[in-house]
Order: C-alpha cells, then sequence, then structure tokens
C-alpha cells in the first residue's frame, strides 16, 4: 500500500488509528494493552495477527483475567517468527516488548512500519490538552497528584497510561478538558508527537535490558518531547541528571529546590499564593512533596495561573498512595509495614529509606539482578539513623550486600531464602518498628510480577487485601 509520509518537526508520523484501516496489522504483544489496541482496531483492518511469545498457551499472560478475556474476544496468538516470514503494513507493539527486538527490526526491513498504541494515541490527541509525566521514580504518583491539581480548577481530567489503564479506551472517553497521562520510557520510545505539557520527575539508571544501554535509556524517555520546539516541560531541579538532560528544552520550568512551585523546610510553597497548608496530606516522604511540586508546576503550565488555595490543599490531600509504592498496608503492636514492592531501581528504596529517617527499619531488598549501581543506595542506608537492619534476597540482594562490604558498612545485614523467610525474621526483632519491603530490584521471572510479591508479603504478615490493619500479634 503506497504511503506518503507527513512529517511533523522532521519525524514521519503515521497517521494515527485511522491509518491502519484496510491494512494488514500485527500486534506484538497479548497483553491487556495489545488486547485492548486490537479490539479498538481489528473491526477496520483488512487482516490482523496477535503474535506473542506464549502463542499457543493463553495462560501464560499477564494475568487470568486477560487470558479469559483473550480467548472469549477469540484473538488467535501467533508465534513471533511470523514478522520474519509475512509481510505486514504495521506492526504495533507493547510496551513490554523492546523497539531494539531484532523481530520487530525483521518485520521493518519486510515493510512494516514499526509503532505503539501510545504513538498513535499521542498523534490522534495532538490537539487536545494532554499532560504527559515521565520519570525514572514517582511517575504514578505525581500523575495522580496532577490529575488532583487540575481537578482543583474544577476542570474534568482523565487519567490513563502506564498507571493502569490503556490509553486505548480514551477514545471511547474522550470528552474530558484533560487528559493526564503516566508514560514509562518503553512508551516514550516511539512517540512522534509531544503532549501539550510534559513532567520530567527524575531520571537514574533503569530498565538497561529493554533499551541496551543507559545512553538509549535517557534518549528513549526524552523523546517524549522532543517534537516540539517549546513544549512546556516541568522538571525536578532536585535530580541533578534530569536538570542536565532537559537542559536544551525550551520550555523547561524547574521545580522542587527552585521555580514557582518549590519545597522549603519540608513544606510545599507555590509562588502568589505562599506556602500551602498540607498537614492532611497522606503520601510518605519528603519525595512525595516534590511530586506535588511537580503536579502543581504541571498544572500552572496548562491553566497558565494557580488555583484557589483551600481548593488546591484539599485536593492534594485526598490523593493515597498507589498500590505497592510507599503503601501503608496495616499494623500490629506498635510496628507498621509498608509495601513498596514497585521499587524496582535503587532510587525507589533511597527514597523508601529516607521517608523512615529516625525511625528503626527491617529493610527487605533484593530481586532480579539488572547490573545497576547500588552504592548510592548502600551509602544511604549506611548514613541513615538509626541504620536499618537489612534482610537481603537473591542476585540483586547480594549486591546490595556487596556494596554495603565495599565501604565497610556495620549495617546488620542477613541474607534470606525468601520474602516469606524475611518478613517472619524482622517481625521477630522487638526493637523493628517498621517492616519496609522496598527491593531496589526488579521481582525475578520466576516470581511472576511485583503485585505478585506484594500479595505474598501482605499475606505472609497477615494483612488481608482491602485491610489497612490488623489485630494481634505476629
Amino acid at each position: 500500500m503506497a504511503r506518503t509520509p507527513v512529517y511533523h518537526r522532521g519525524v514521519p508520523l503515521i497517521g494515527g488509528v485511522a491509518a491502519l484501516a484496510g491494512s494488514r496489522v500485527a500486534i506484538f504483544g497479548a497483553g491487556m494493552e495489545g488486547q485492548s489496541f486490537a479490539r479498538r482496531v481489528g473491526p477496520t483492518c483488512a487482516e490482523l495477527v496477535v503474535v506473542d511469545d506464549i502463542a499457543g498457551d493463553a495462560s501464560g499472560l499477564t494475568g487470568p483475567r486477560q487470558a479469559v478475556e483473550t480467548e472469549s474476544a477469540g484473538i488467535d496468538v501467533q508465534p513471533p517468527s511470523v514478522l520474519e516470514d509475512r509481510r505486514f503494513d504495521f506492526v504495533v507493539h507493547s510496551p513490554g516488548i523492546s523497539r531494539y527486538d531484532e523481530r520487530l527490526a525483521a518485520a521493518a526491513r519486510l515493510g512494516a512500519v514499526v509503532t505503539t498504541p501510545t504513538a498513535l494515541f499521542m498523534e490522534d490527541f495532538r490537539d487536545r490538552r494532554v499532560v504527559a509525566v515521565t520519570g525514572s521514580k514517582g511517575k504514578t504518583t505525581t500523575a495522580m497528584l496532577t490529575a488532583a491539581a487540575l481537578g482543583a480548577y474544577g476542570l474534568d481530567v482523565a487519567l490513563a497510561g502506564n498507571i493502569g489503564r490503556p490509553l486505548t479506551e480514551l477514545y471511547d472517553d474522550h470528552a474530558h478538558d484533560v487528559f493526564v497521562l503516566e508514560i514509562s520510557s518503553f512508551q516514550a520510545a516511539d512517540v512522534t508527537v509531544s503532549p501539550s505539557v510534559g513532567v520530567l520527575t527524575l531520571l537514574a539508571p533503569d530498565h538497561l535490558d529493554w533499551h541496551r544501554n543507559l545512553e538509549n535509556y535517557y534518549e528513549d524517555k526524552l523523546r517524549l518531547f522532543s517534537h516540539r520546539a517549546d513544549v512546556p516541560v516541568a522538571v525536578n531541579g532536585c535530580c541533578d541528571e534530569a536538570v542536565a538532560r532537559s537542559s536544551s528544552l525550551a520550555g523547561r520550568v524547574l521545580y522542587g529546590n527552585s521555580g514557582p512551585v518549590r519545597l522549603d523546610r519540608a513544606q510545599v510553597v507555590a509562588s502568589d499564593l505562599g506556602p500551602l497548608d498540607l498537614g492532611a496530606f497522606q503520601l510518605l516522604g519528603e519525595h512525595n512533596l516534590v511530586n506535588a511540586c511537580g503536579a502543581i508546576t504541571a498544572a500552572l503550565l496548562v491553566t497558565g495561573e494557580l488555583p484557589d488555595q483551600k481548593r488546591l490543599e484539599r485536593e492534594l490531600s485526598l490523593v493515597t498512595a498507589p498500590r505497592s509504592r510507599l503503601e501503608p498496608i496495616g499494623d500490629v503492636g506498635g510496628v507498621s509495614y509498608i509495601d513498596d514492592a514497585l521499587a524496582s531501581n535503587p532510587e525507589g528504596t533511597v527514597a523508601a529509606v529516607k521517608a523512615f529517617a529516625g525511625t528503626r527499619v527491617a529493610l527487605i531488598v533484593g530481586g532480579h539482578d539488572r547490573g545497576l549501581d547500588y552504592a548510592p543506595l548502600a551509602r544511604v542506608i549506611d548514613s541513615s539513623l538509626p541504620q536499618p537492619v537489612v534482610f537481603w534476597i537473591g542476585d540483586a540482594g547480594a549486591a546490595i550486600a556487596t556494596a554495603l562490604d565495599d565501604i565497610s558498612s556495620h549495617v546488620q545485614r542477613q541474607q534470606v531464602p525468601s520474602l516469606e523467610v524475611a518478613v517472619d525474621l524482622a517481625s521477630s526483632r522487638p526493637d523493628i518498628a517498621v517492616v519496609l519491603f522496598s527491593p531496589a530490584s526488579p521481582t525475578p521471572r520466576d516470581e511472576g510480577s511485583y503485585l505478585d510479591r506484594s500479595r505474598r508479603f501482605r499475606q505472609v504478615a497477615g494483612i488481608g487485601e482491602g485491610h489497612s490493619s490488623r489485630v494481634g500479634t505476629l
């Protein structure tokens, strides 16, 4: 099918989802986003094929619910080898498939246009007010706080993206004033249109297996803001890497340590409003106050003005911790249990440890080691007063223990065979006030997702889903 490319700031545009009508389309990735996209475009395609490494075994999808939906929708999942044998007009890959995957390159050599649901969505919604939040950590919380800050203006706000709601669903739910999107580095890598407003929370090494190297990781994440010359981007001024890497953005506005919204002695201060009363703020840690600064800055960039102060304070204070992100899940006998299972890199655990300064913490770390630098985390653990007691698991736990050895730390640390044993040992210590599961690494593949480890943590702690506290002793 002959196509005349359209260019936007030198980047060829695809034409949104409408370009797929009448075409031969392969969707690479049969998870939630792939299924949602298949339902959206399938009826208009001349041919639609869903490919995934779990071809022939729907139970191998990312969850039982998705497997059932795949079967009930009649989606026939084929092996990825079809991308190397057959010609497709478009290959749309999910975030879980690296843009550097050789199978995508093979499809492109056969003439396919390789893209993602996120890239197509950004083209289709290019004339709407879209706030895109990205960063190595803090994306979900900042996106939630941004939606809350915009709600203080009385705006109708939709929240979607990596936060759990596929962007494709917004095609049927588009009557909103503003769309706030959490965008991962995986989703940002292939975009061809930038949002009307961006937020960069922080930058630290992560996902190097997907991006292949650190330079690719940073470039892929910042590609989200590279397609408009003057896109306003709120950048975390407390992160040196984010400040340095975003220096070429003409529309950059810093927050946190300078700019119109900043943190001053653990208090959020907004220009023209002054210090905010966030005594009812429910999120733990000073880093979440910095996230609130980013959210307010983003809302200011969208509207050009600050909202009513009391309404802003109220809306921000209604935001609770996202699932498994420094989430208090219960307490017993004066010991609190904190689920931070989504802390998949050292930077997340650094923030978690700092959030409990002055408290005796049992810190459970470890998982799949991606070869990241754990020295900064080791230094934060070592310098904390009182020092956490560290229980470490697996390859990443061993690397963290080695990093502590390298600085001759006297932090108490113990290798354990499982999360269950770590929780039992931590809970048995009379000197512990907080049991914090913040792994600083991804969940090993044979243990499922971070949600699986989160459920195990809650189960062994004796705290059921949906319960905020429990009574009794371990």
